[in-house]
């Protein structure tokens, strides 16, 4: 069976009549654009007509950007030696910029309009569009005049992201010599980080300390990187009128500051259980003391069992059947399609990925396969990312963006089907593997994770008080991991650098890549949760839920599910389930 991915649906090369002649057509949509803006947004008569025409020549062009840029990004993501891609990627982000001032320019005349719930009513289009435009009439309260969002935009390509590829760059080619059982390598940052997983304890803390010290060697540097980027956010952020960048994330995620502090509580609360976890993890794995940080993400049990590919496809689709023959489909279809690249190779980053191309009603997933039985999760999640957009599939393209808390919802239930099935099909050591896995990683998102959003509660707090040296930088990571992590682990093996190992830190305009992530963990949970309960009545609800996804905020996505993200009742319930996997892994262990 190929895999690899087919892209043909999209373009067949760069060089292809359709590929430049899409992006002819993409330059002809950014003239139109400006020039409709300058010509109809001069006063405010026939303000109906006019939001509908400019939402059509916005949808336009979006649907065209999304596909040029997807299929650049596809071809960068699978093969980072492809210079043609990164090309086209810079140019099509660059002639972005433009498009930038003519949506200012009409958010600018849409927000100077009265009675906007009246406008809205006049057009079943508008009605269509109602929470795009309401959430852009709130958002603009935030927007500066067109001349200083364009200024930003122009500044922060030598600013912010000028660090940011800085930091990749570092990142990325940065070798260091480590010796494992008396044979020297040379590895790069991304090669260490991966050896976390192996199954040679030696290897797991030659590449642990390795990896220290490779950050060490860019340290100074690096923190001059996230001093720019966390410095340019406070400064932009201030003058739209954010109280702070976590504010800015939550107006952005659909997150309102209640169902973050409840979710929060929850996850301390919870921190004993996943203590309980590593404690029992450090017994497994023969270590006296506590967990040594160097073996938090290390394999457990004998798991040493081998599925090729077509057994993956099949179990993947079959786990999904019972939950719903739809999903089972889609799922079949995805692979049949050829929508996954699944081979490994050098020149692939080495990551999960889906990108969902809406115009063509196709997604496109990303990942390695090794024929390890964690592979299987993976590709679920990423299938369960596009399933998502599947349920989306006939918004226009401006209804089609859903917030992160719950773009990682979708994806951890699918995994969850199949790593459920997985615990009835495997034996009993291969289970303890899986189990395992699906505990680690909850831990990552929430324990982890909860020690990244404090550490850059804080950062940002001190940062308005000068630039942090990279020695402060450790001290403020050390004491937010120790916060987190508890006893459970071995305080001294939690090395300095940690702030340098999370790539959204780097990330212009990405803040707090972290708490989205643990709800989408925990929520997913508790949908499962209210599946295993209902049954089969519980599928069209999720569909529901999935297909409302991006045009409502958090608070009333989860009430069509019934769920109040405001009790921590549901946040307990939900981590509770962890909770249950963790006394069955103690119990096993």
């Amino acid at each position: 069976m190929d895999l690899t991915w087919n892209l043909d649906t999209l373009y067949i090369s760069f060089n292809s009549l359709k590929f430049k002649g899409d992006m002819e057509l993409f330059n002809d949509h950014i003239i139109n654009l400006k020039n409709w803006t300058t010509k109809n947004l001069k006063d405010r008569k026939g303000a109906t007509l006019k939001i509908e025409e400019f939402l059509v020549l916005y949808n336009e062009y979006k649907s065209l950007y999304s596909c040029l840029s997807s299929y650049a990004e596809l071809i960068s993501s699978s093969d980072s030696t492809n210079l043609d891609a990164m090309k086209v990627l810079d140019e099509i982000e660059y002639k972005d910029l433009s498009v930038i001032e003519t949506f200012v320019v009409f958010n600018k005349w849409f927000n100077s309009l009265n009675d906007i719930d009246e406008l809205i009513n006049n057009s079943p289009y508008l009605i269509d569009h109602r929470f795009y435009l309401k959430e852009l009439f709130f958002k603009s309260k935030y927007l500066l005049s067109e001349d200083t969002e364009v200024l930003i935009a122009k500044m922060q390509s030598t600013g912010s992201k000028a660090w940011q590829r800085l930091y990749m760059e570092l990142a990325s080619t940065t070798l260091i010599d480590i010796s494992i059982e008396g044979e020297s390598k040379k590895m790069s940052l991304s090669e260490l980080r991966n050896m976390a997983y192996d199954k040679n304890e030696s290897a797991r803390k030659a590449a642990y300390y390795g990896e220290a010290n490779a950050c060490k060697s860019i340290s100074q540097a690096s923190a001059s990187c996230l001093n720019g980027i966390s410095g340019e956010a406070l400064t932009i952020y201030d003058m739209r009128g954010y109280k702070s960048p976590l504010e800015k994330v939550l107006r952005v995620s659909r997150m309102d500051r209640e169902t973050l502090n409840v979710m929060v509580s929850a996850i301390k609360e919870s921190l004993p259980m996943f203590h309980k976890y590593y404690n029992k993890k450090s017994q497994i794995l023969g270590h006296k003391t506590n967990l040594p940080f160097y073996d938090v993400f290390a394999p457990v049990g004998n798991a040493n069992t081998k599925i090729s590919y077509l057994d993956a496809k099949d179990l993947i689709i079959s786990s999904f059947k019972t939950f719903s023959e739809e999903l089972a489909r889609f799922a079949k279809k995805a692979f049949e399609d050829r929508w996954i690249d699944a081979e490994p190779r050098n020149e692939k980053g080495n990551y999960g990925l889906c990108v969902d191309i809406f115009p063509i009603k196709e997604s496109r997933i990303m990942t390695s396969f090794t024929g390890n039985f964690s592979d299987v999760g993976i590709i679920a999640h990423e299938i369960g990312h596009a399933y998502h957009s599947y349920c989306l599939r006939n918004e226009k393209m401006l209804n089609t963006d859903y917030p992160t808390p719950i773009a990682e919802t979708a994806s951890i239930f699918c995994e969850t089907i199949v790593n459920s099935e997985l615990l009835n099909i495997l034996p009993s050591n291969e289970g303890l593997s899986v189990l395992e896995k699906s505990i680690s990683d909850a831990g990552y998102y929430i324990v982890d994770f909860y020690a990244r959003y404090l550490f850059e509660n804080k950062l940002f707090e001190t940062r308005r008080s000068g630039p942090l040296s990279a020695e402060e930088l450790n001290e403020l990571m050390h004491n937010c991991m120790i916060e987190a992590y508890g006893e459970s682990i071995d305080s001294q093996t939690v090395h300095p650098y940690m702030w340098m190992n999370k790539v959204g830190y780097f990330m212009a305009d990405n803040e707090f890549l972290n708490f989205p992530y643990s709800f989408g963990v925990i929520f997913s949970k508790g949908l499962y949760a209210e599946y295993i309960k209902s049954g089969e009545a519980f599928v069209p609800q999720y569909n529901n839920f999935l297909s409302v996804s991006s045009k409502n905020n958090i608070v009333d996505i989860a009430k069509t599910m019934d769920i109040d993200v405001h009790s921590i009742d549901f946040w307990r319930g939900a981590l509770n389930l962890i909770g249950k996997d963790i006394e069955e892994f103690i119990r096993r262990g």
